[in-house]
């Protein structure tokens, strides 16, 4: 009798979209550029090495990253959706730099403060952010800050825990999940109702 596979274990890859060219290509190029950075050279050899080693990569791990390209609202992969969301990251960059540049000096503050006026509490809120590359990455610029850290991402759902409710305000107000849905190209979020706590009984 020929073996047979039950459906429950079977395995599938995601499909991959039609455009597949265009994402391995904006794939590479980052990968590429980053090599030469590298390398330091433009001879021949670490230029055709490059390209190997780069295109290598690309190939292999074509199935993990094509969820995460870069696509409009419509869910649409263009080459002028890539050139927006270059265009929003490099915008996006110097504003978490600066939040996290006036985290320190918070953190600091209240480490130096005589009295140490710390007030650890937890937040919950959710987002209205549908893609998960988005979500993830308001998720690591919130651990990235001082002060803060992103205990739980579920459903879109986040659990914050912070040193004082002053460091969330950005979250509170919705601006730095507006600035983060930019980058990918997702409608702005209001101010999300947010749940205060000191432990996570108080948030179920």
């Amino acid at each position: 009798m020929p073996n047979r596979v039950s459906k429950s274990t079977q395995v599938k890859l995601p499909n991959l979209p039609q455009n597949t060219f265009l994402i391995l290509f904006l794939q590479f190029v980052p990968l590429f550029l980053f090599w030469l950075v590298l390398s330091g050279s433009l001879r021949p050899f670490f230029l055709i090495s490059g390209v190997v080693a780069c295109g290598a990569v690309v190939l292999f791990n074509r199935a993990l990253f094509s969820p995460l390209a870069p696509t409009d609202k419509y869910e649409r992969l263009r080459f002028g959706s890539a050139l927006s969301t270059a265009f929003h990251a490099i915008i996006y960059i110097p504003w978490l730099i600066s939040q996290i540049i006036k985290d320190n000096l918070l953190v600091a503050y209240l480490v130096l403060h005589p009295k140490m006026p710390i007030n650890p509490k937890l937040i919950q809120f959710k987002t209205r952010l549908k893609k998960p590359s988005t979500q993830v990455v308001l998720a690591n610029s919130i651990t990235l800050s001082p002060g803060t850290i992103t205990v739980l991402l579920e459903n879109s759902r986040y659990t914050i825990h912070m040193l004082t409710p002053s460091s969330v305000k950005k979250l509170a107000s919705g601006e730095a999940q507006s600035r983060v849905g930019r980058i990918f190209d997702e409608d702005p979020e209001k101010p999300p109702k947010v749940r205060w706590g000191n432990s996570f009984k108080e948030l179920k």
